[in-house]
């Protein structure tokens, strides 16, 4: 089944976030993370984020679940949607991508 337009538009809005966010309000010591996909629920609830790193994307992946609250928040100062999903960061090994 195709995804609807909103949802895709949703997912597009939330990874150039995510990426700007990533850059400017929360850039990492020598380490850069790329957003891959963004799967967001058709509710709004919840948003699955897959990223990479370079250096060891698993404890990238957990201190961002750890601050995924805050995230969230930087989200909605960047975005203007009804509700802001809840994040999870899922790491995606580099030999994957």
């Amino acid at each position: 089944m195709a995804k609807p337009h909103k949802s895709e538009k949703v997912n597009s809005g939330i990874k150039k976030a995510l990426s700007e966010i990533f850059i400017y309000d929360m850039p990492l010591q020598d380490n850069m993370i790329t957003i891959v996909r963004v799967d967001t629920s058709p509710d709004l609830a919840k948003s699955d984020v897959y990223i990479t790193a370079l250096k060891d994307v698993e404890q990238v992946a957990e201190e961002l679940n750890q601050k995924s609250g805050y995230i969230g928040h930087l989200l909605s100062n960047r975005i203007k949607i009804r509700k802001i999903p809840k994040l999870h960061f899922i790491p995606i090994p580099q030999s994957l991508v």
